[in-house]
């Protein structure tokens, strides 16, 4: 029995040097200066009211939509001004044919610049031959120069209507929604993974269970973004170290201390397309419930096949698969791969993207990791609650075990008070005690010496590792 629980304790500690998701801010309430600009004036604009209602009031506004995905940990606030007129025109190409020059946006008196997180630019204009989004954002604050001086805050624009009550998004505007995430920090979107003709293709926006990918599905951001963000925090996440069943609760509920994603770390990345930049480091596992801004009713789920008739797609309630390369750039990217990669509908999706729209593992289905020996089975659905899941570890520690390191000594076995590491030749290492069940309970840092007094009577494991050859050595110890 020993030897099985710490075959699992090395099949974890292989992925410890890869980057980890970085938590950036909860955010808490973001104020925003809502400023519309009319070059029109033909009377057809949005009005006040609209904007108001749309961002702020409505059940289904911007506001409700990012206070149910953040679990009320942020909300948006803040104040619609009225139209602008007599500006300087909208001039010069790409973002500036579309949307006041950044020194015009900065320069409104009446915009108290000083409070404000974000500004967001409502255009109005019918000039022809333009190529305009429906939005853009910035992905971080940026620096304007202000009539109350300098200040950082985030750049919206929007040339889009409001839906009242809702868009297909159940939010008023997905465009919207789905630009201000982009403010928030996050300058990528929400892919997938599909086949075609047998072969795995990355799919831009493929994500349609992500309000930064297509959203068709469900709109909540996907639990490594939620992660990110610091929405979902170490108390709802769970990192699988052991072979075990897990229960994952509906994503999109507000349910603090209950496991609503799993972090799984690959001991060998999965390149899924070898002529792309990206690899994944580990999986995000999580479920979507299917409620609140998540809800999607029948006629929204379907799937327009290639032939124009439509895939029902009524059955979804199972395990969303997100791979996460956290090494290709500065940020982690989240790729949600299909876990039933043949032809939806048997004919395939008119629009490619939709092809995911089948993409959750559903119960009884059972996938296998490529490369690695990690495994994972839907046993169990209450449908709009909660999955369960048994995920197997894969058991390595042939890979590990044989090594030693030169000169390093671990003594004594049975220990009562300290546990000695030997480490003549000045290795760089770290050493980390578990339990028996794979629970880290010491860690030490170029240490010589480990303090057990404080532990219960009984076998430990204890993992060596030299940081510059990544190669390890264990031993049991007894603590008397």
């Amino acid at each position: 029995m020993l030897k099985i629980y710490l075959l699992t304790v090395l099949s974890v500690l292989c992925c410890s040097a890869n980057a980890q998701v970085t938590v950036t801010s909860v955010l808490g309430p973001q104020e925003l200066a809502v400023v519309p600009f009319d070059y029109a004036m033909d009377g057809t604009e949005i009005t006040l009211a609209e904007m108001d209602s749309g961002l702020f009031v409505s059940p289904y506004s911007i506001r409700a939509f990012y206070e149910e995905a953040s679990y009320g940990k942020m909300t948006i606030r803040g104040i619609v001004y009225p139209y602008r007129t007599n500006q300087p025109p909208l001039f010069g190409t790409g973002y500036t044919s579309c949307y006041p020059e950044d020194a015009v946006i900065a320069n409104q008196p009446d915009v108290d610049y000083s409070i404000i997180d974000g500004i967001v630019i409502f255009p109005h204009d019918t000039a022809s031959g333009k190529s305009c989004s429906a939005g853009l954002s910035s992905s971080e604050k940026l620096p304007f120069s202000t009539p109350v001086g300098n200040h950082e805050f985030r750049r919206s624009g929007f040339r889009t209507q409001f839906y009242f009550p809702n868009d297909f998004s159940q939010t008023t505007s997905s465009t919207i929604a789905h630009e201000l995430m982009h403010s928030f920090g996050n300058d990528f979107h929400s892919n997938a993974y599909i086949k075609i003709d047998g072969e795995w293709t990355l799919q831009g926006y493929g994500n349609l269970f992500d309000i930064l990918g297509l959203r068709s599905q469900a709109s909540h951001p996907c639990s490594m973004i939620k992660h990110k963000l610091g929405w979902l925090t170490e108390n709802e996440i769970k990192t699988v170290q052991q072979t075990d069943t897990f229960r994952i609760y509906a994503l999109e509920k507000t349910l603090p201390g209950k496991t609503q994603a799993l972090i799984v770390e690959l001991p060998h990345a999965v390149d899924l397309q070898p002529n792309d930049a990206f690899a994944f480091d580990r999986l995000y596992l999580e479920y979507r419930g299917l409620t609140g801004f998540d809800y999607r009713s029948p006629a929204l789920r379907r799937v327009r096949l290639k032939d124009n008739s439509y895939h029902a797609n009524d059955n979804i309630h199972g395990l969303l698969v997100i791979g996460v390369d956290c090494t290709s750039g500065d940020d982690c990217l989240p790729m949600l791969i299909d876990m039933r990669p043949e032809p939806i509908g048997g004919l395939g999706a008119g629009y490619l993207p939709h092809e995911a729209s089948d993409a959750p593992l559903l119960l009884g289905e059972k996938y296998t990791v490529p490369g690695n020996e990690i495994s994972m089975e839907v046993i169990n659905v209450n449908e709009g609650n909660y999955i369960d899941v048994v995920i197997t570890m894969p058991a390595v520690a042939s890979s590990i075990e044989p090594y030693r390191l030169d000169g390093v000594e671990i003594y004594p076995s049975p220990a009562q008070d300290y546990i000695r590491i030997s480490n003549p030749n000045a290795k760089s290492l770290t050493a980390r005690l578990y339990d028996v069940y794979g629970n880290l309970v010491l860690n030490g840092e170029n240490g010589t010496t480990m303090d057990i007094s404080g532990l219960s009577a009984g076998v430990y494991i204890l993992i060596v590792r030299d940081i510059n050859t990544n190669r390890s050595m264990s031993r049991h110890i007894v603590k008397l």
